[in-house]
């Protein structure tokens, strides 16, 4: 059976400071640079929630590619990066005035968007716009597992501070709890940023408590791209384990056949086995065309209506939840996605 992505999300009530700073402005992204919709807010100090007073400037920032230094607390932040570096934020209260367009995320705030003084027509997947961070003035660049390149940090590095890893990390290695607290001290925000983790929390712990059938079982997440192929999603130690996990999953031990090669192959789709298989697809011709192999129709959890097909057109609602498994994990997101993804789960049959 096929199973239509889940629409709905829980709503997510902003702290009063966060509300206080989403006033009646608005703002648009040009390549030209920053826009002026938000300057009333910039000028009121509207940007940050006050200071916590734990943390001590000037602040060393310590990154794999060098160091800069922190005179005071900034208040102008240039984001760019991944989605949990600007999910990071917005958990805490804090509005950039500098960031990457971004495609239309579910967990995101439309109003905390449009307080951005400048979202640049620039994706992750295009080169750094250097002069278009310049333009907005940043005291503070975060970058957390986004810069690659020495010269590239050396190049941010003359804008302004910038925050990175302090080791080169593997995308679905990333632990989102580290990122949030990291970016919420450098704020003097470190209390915001652990009040952020345990909402969403408790917020994942209520999605699990929904779903008893899934403890103690395994499950194996899978996308099959229409042009390059199936690659294994919940490889262990990744963060699609980590999250199935919470959903009190368990290790499923033929993961550890992908850690170093995700794609699977047909000499590799018996390793697929679990008491639970997602393959998610990019269309409906995709899904037909795997279905059809024999090979496929012989694994236990499609033979025994353990497995779970999910299509969704570009746009639908849901299917972002599989960036959240590879990259995209944070505060925001994973309330969220593990609603999405036990919608799935619980479609195969567990009787």
């Amino acid at each position: 059976m096929s199973t239509t992505l889940p629409g709905h999300r829980r709503p997510r009530a902003l702290p009063a400071i966060a509300l206080a700073a989403l006033v009646a402005i608005t703002g648009c992204g040009s390549e030209d640079g920053p826009e002026t919709g938000s300057e009333a807010a910039a000028a009121a100090g509207d940007l940050l929630p006050p200071a916590e007073g734990t943390t001590e400037y000037p602040l060393t920032l310590t990154t794999w590619a060098g160091e800069t230094v922190l005179e005071e607390r900034p208040e102008r932040i240039a984001v760019i990066g991944f989605s949990l570096n600007a999910d990071a934020l917005e958990a805490i209260g804090v509005t950039p005035v500098y960031t990457l367009s971004d495609e239309a995320w579910e967990w995101r705030d439309p109003e905390w968007v449009s307080a951005i003084e400048h979202v640049d027509t620039a994706t992750r997947r295009d080169p750094i716009n250097f002069e278009g961070i310049a333009a907005g003035d940043p005291d503070l660049i975060i970058a957390t597992n986004f810069i690659f390149e020495e010269g590239d940090f050396e190049r941010l590095s003359d804008i302004a501070p910038v925050l990175e890893n302090e080791e080169q990390v593997a995308g679905d290695q990333i632990d989102w709890r580290d990122t949030q607290r990291r970016i919420g001290e450098v704020l003097d925000l470190g209390a915001a940023a652990d009040a952020a983790i345990v909402e969403a929390e408790e917020a994942i712990a209520a999605t699990a408590a929904e779903h008893p059938r899934f403890e103690g079982r395994t499950v194996t997440i899978a996308y099959d791209y229409t042009t390059t192929g199936m690659d294994y999603y919940t490889v262990t130690g990744g963060t699609a384990e980590q999250v199935v996990g919470r959903l009190g999953f368990e290790p499923n031990p033929l993961a550890e056949n992908f850690v170093d090669e995700p794609g699977v192959s047909d000499e590799r789709l018996a390793l697929l086995d679990a008491d639970v298989l997602i393959v998610f697809y990019d269309d409906e011709a995709g899904r037909a065309a795997r279905e059809e192999m024999a090979l496929f129709q012989t694994l236990e959890p499609v033979a025994e209506g353990r497995y779970v097909p999910v299509v969704a057109a570009e746009g639908e609602s849901g299917a972002n939840a599989t960036w959240v498994l590879r990259r995209g994990a944070s505060a925001l997101s994973l309330p969220w996605a593990v609603d999405v993804i036990a919608g799935w789960a619980a479609g195969a049959d567990l009787s």
